[in-house]
């Protein structure tokens, strides 16, 4: 299955210690494809499946995600 860039990166958000508390279009077909799961019927506080996982870590070996970016540490101005 190729996961489209949206749906990786909503796994990649939530991975495995959050939760989605309001569902979107994203979500929502990330839970029809057993990606995700909800707790409630509205499809809020969805959480990431060990399938889920299994598909991020798929994507992430192939390149077509990176699973952490260290942020850019800049000099930040003083007064």
């Amino acid at each position: 299955m190729r996961l489209g860039i949206r749906q990786l990166e909503l796994l990649r958000t939530i991975g495995t210690t959050s939760a989605l508390v309001v569902s979107n279009p994203v979500s929502r077909r990330l839970c029809e494809l057993g990606l995700m799961q909800s707790s409630d019927r509205d499809g809020s506080f969805a959480y990431v499946t060990p399938a889920g996982l299994r598909a991020l870590a798929d994507a992430a070996e192939a390149g077509r995600v990176t699973l952490f970016v260290m942020p850019k540490v800049g000099r930040t101005p003083r007064d």
